[in-house]
């Protein structure tokens, strides 16, 4: 009972941290439905997993943003918010032959390896994965940093062993091209190295002389505040970036500045009903400076922000209340108050909660309103699962032939099956199936059929494009006339 004692008053404190005093005793009520549970349930009770699930009760009931999450599940969380994890660097999912390749990230361990898109993983280590979930191919992937790892692959008719070392992968949040005067900006989410990837960008654009950018935040659930700072100090002229406001005296407010003077730039930003939280923080910021308007559906309304505390273990918890009679169960107030710093097996895990909401530059309140556009224009599709934002037009200058790979090649894909011609997934490989679609679009489109991409079926595709993106994302279509106007 002593190990549940110590859970109990580690719940108590908890519950008394976030939870006003109304006149009840909450640590004699908890202890006793603890108390209850460990009399009455017919089997022993595992004193770490009964604090998980308090702990995840407590916390996860809050709001939709706040929760508890064991070691394991913070590694996963710290993973997809730093956008960086040990692994090959490439993306699986299930098809009828095994696993499919559907991306290999740039400078990943897996293209430095020679994997392509589009190779089928039949084995992993030598064991097959042969009815398995990608998710479970992906775990027999991963492993840690530095170790090897053999795939065999079937790559059309050929089959290869392909060994790839593990490493630290880092993804690029952040793609960028210019077409004509006017550079297009995607940025999927605000992970830990996005400001710095934007900031890589920008600085190339500035460098070709573009002033004019289309900003795509569609689908950006946000990610650091700071990360989306960073990218505002780039493009919104000085002044107010946002504000946060936390009710805990433990927090200080924070406010973020633009210290640009004179932006260049005049933008456009497609922004929709997934665009949530830094996100808006950002699109808000360049909303109010009047430097761009928004283009597309309101955002998402999510206008709060959240923390993240390292929390004891029970027993770490009892050893340093015994030793310096303080009662912390985060990690930081250890360290900021005794200097203490902790073990990784002295933590349990980690909670994340609502600590305070944003505003904008001009005192807006977004969370639950969201921000409307300047310009409101029906939501886009994806014809066959292709964002034709990111479809870049061609630019060969040679014929592609049977056996090219690459970049051209797998813009021609997407363009061939957004247009209903292609029904794999483009995989960058100019193959016989691929050599069949150009064959049919050529005949459809009156161009002498090869099967083989040249000047004039390339310049027919970027006509396509421009088709289809004009019937299927009005609000990309919108952005680049208005800023073309310019």
């Amino acid at each position: 009972m002593k190990k549940l004692a110590t859970i109990l008053v580690l719940c108590v404190l908890l519950l008394t941290s976030t939870i006003p005093a109304m006149g009840m005793d909450y640590g004699d009520y908890l202890n006793s439905a603890l108390e209850f549970m460990q009399d009455m349930y017919y089997l022993d009770v595992n004193d770490e997993e009964t604090i998980k699930a308090a702990l995840k009760g407590m916390f996860g009931n809050l709001d939709p943003y706040s929760g508890f999450f064991d070691n394991q599940e913070t590694q996963q969380l710290n993973d997809s918010l730093q956008g960086s994890f040990v692994g090959i660097g490439a993306s699986l999912e299930k098809c009828d032959e095994g696993v499919r390749i559907v991306k290999v990230y740039e400078e990943s361990p897996a293209e430095k390896a020679g994997l392509r898109d589009g190779d089928i993983i039949l084995a992993v280590d030598g064991v097959s994965t042969f009815g398995k979930e990608a998710s479970a191919v992906a775990s027999e992937i991963r492993g840690e940093k530095g170790t090897r790892v053999t795939l065999t692959i079937q790559r059309q008719s050929e089959k290869l062993d392909i060994t790839v070392r593990r490493d630290q992968v880092t993804l690029n949040p952040v793609s960028w091209r210019i077409e004509g005067d006017v550079a297009y900006i995607y940025i999927e989410s605000f992970t830990g190295s996005t400001g710095a990837q934007f900031g890589k960008a920008i600085d190339e654009i500035a460098r070709r002389g573009v002033t004019r950018i289309l900003l795509d935040l569609r689908d950006n659930a946000g990610g650091f505040v700071d990360e989306a700072v960073a990218v505002a100090r780039r493009i919104v002229p000085e002044g107010l970036i946002t504000r946060l406001d936390f009710k805990s005296e433990r927090l200080t407010d924070k406010t973020y500045y633009s210290d640009l003077r004179n932006s260049p730039y005049i933008m456009a930003v497609l922004v929709n009903e997934h665009t949530a939280s830094a996100a808006e923080i950002l699109a808000g910021a360049i909303q109010d400076s009047g430097k761009g308007v928004l283009i597309g559906q309101k955002t998402y309304g999510k206008g709060v922000v959240q923390n993240m505390f390292y929390v004891l273990t029970p027993e770490a918890y009892a050893k340093y209340s015994k030793k310096y009679g303080l009662h912390y169960i985060t990690a930081v107030e250890w360290l900021a108050y005794q200097g203490l710093f902790l073990e990784p097996d002295e933590l349990l895990g980690t909670i994340k909660i609502t600590t305070g909401h944003y505003l904008t530059r001009n005192g807006r309140t977004i969370h639950g309103v969201g921000l409307a556009p300047d310009i409101e224009i029906a939501a886009r599709n994806l014809p066959n699962g292709i964002d034709l934002a990111l479809v870049t037009p061609l630019g060969n200058t040679e014929t592609l032939t049977p056996g090219a790979y690459g970049h051209d090649v797998y813009q021609a894909e997407k363009i061939l099956r957004a247009a209903g011609y292609f029904e794999s997934s483009p995989d960058r490989m100019m193959d016989q199936e691929t050599q069949e679609a150009v064959r049919r679009f050529q005949a459809e489109n009156q161009i002498p059929v090869s099967g083989n991409i040249d000047i004039q079926t390339r310049d027919k595709f970027n006509e396509c494009l421009n088709t289809l993106r004009a019937e299927h994302d009005p609000a990309f279509t919108r952005g680049l006339y208005l800023l073309e106007s310019f």
